[in-house]
């Protein structure tokens, strides 16, 4: 289930972001997204990033017309310890699209 966060925190932020959990690999280290928007998203992973680093990662997106593959490049801007895991708040630099073939 996804939901558009709507609280009070989010307000100074371009885009919308929706809660959603989608399979990731950073640097061949598999994690899951937390929440996903146009500019950025927040993925927990069991590696640590470094902050301002540049990363090259994957989202796997399942669609009505099948999986694609969102393939981007962004900028580490937060890093947390969440549960035993590390939490990696990523700005999207670039993105494009891939099918699966």
């Amino acid at each position: 289930m996804t939901k558009v966060a709507t609280n009070t925190s989010n307000r100074h932020r371009r885009h919308a972001r929706i809660s959603t959990e989608l399979p990731t690999c950073v640097k061949g280290m598999q994690g899951v997204t937390r929440d996903i928007s146009a500019s950025g998203l927040y993925i927990v992973q069991s590696s640590e990033q470094k902050m301002g680093s540049h990363i090259d990662f994957w989202v796997d997106l399942d669609t009505p017309g099948g999986k694609l593959k969102l393939c981007c490049e962004g900028e580490v801007v937060r890093v947390e310890a969440v549960e035993g895991r590390f939490g990696i708040g990523v700005k999207i630099l670039s993105q494009v699209i891939k099918s699966y073939d």
